[in-house]
């Protein structure tokens, strides 16, 4: 069995949500055709997601333990947790991710989307590395300096920039 899930990017996330789309984490809505259910075909899933951007995709995919990841910037391929995931940016840039069985590992919805709030997470520590990176190496030029930097049990980083004195 193979389940495929529709990555909305945040924005568009948020005005589902006024809509009364909600939840904790990633927000879910199944959309099934009764006819398609019958004959076998999985839901449409929905999931709130900040990834835009394929390499750090593959990063995250990497920090999760997958293999065989292949990468372009509108297709990310990898075998994780002994499934096939196949994520394509279609032409309205939504990520849609489609999760297929290996080996004869049982996908459900609720499988498939847990590993995407997984990902999405691992995904989002890897957004934030890059842009305390950026922080540290741009403070100096900009006319701050960096005073401290601490990261928390929950990959928290908090950064204490001071503004420098112009002589």
């Amino acid at each position: 069995m193979s389940v495929t899930l529709i990555l909305l990017p945040i924005a568009l996330a948020a005005a589902a949500a006024a809509g009364g789309i909600g939840g904790i984490g990633a927000a879910i809505t199944a959309k099934s055709n009764s006819a398609d259910t019958a004959a076998g075909a999985p839901p449409d899933i929905r999931v709130r997601t900040r990834m835009k951007d394929s390499t750090l995709l593959a990063d995250a995919l990497t920090n999760l333990g997958a293999t065989a990841i292949d990468v372009s910037r509108t297709r990310v391929i990898a075998k994780v947790d002994g499934v096939s995931l196949t994520m394509t940016l279609t032409d309205d840039g939504v990520w849609e991710a489609h999760v297929e069985s290996l080996d004869g590992v049982e996908v459900t919805v609720e499988s498939a989307t847990e590993l995407l709030q997984r990902l999405d997470g691992e995904y989002a520590l890897m957004v934030q590395q890059a842009v305390a990176e950026k922080i540290r190496l741009r403070a100096e030029s900009s006319g701050f300096d960096l005073v401290s930097e601490t990261r928390e049990a929950d990959d928290t980083v908090t950064m204490v920039l001071n503004v420098r004195a112009e002589a």
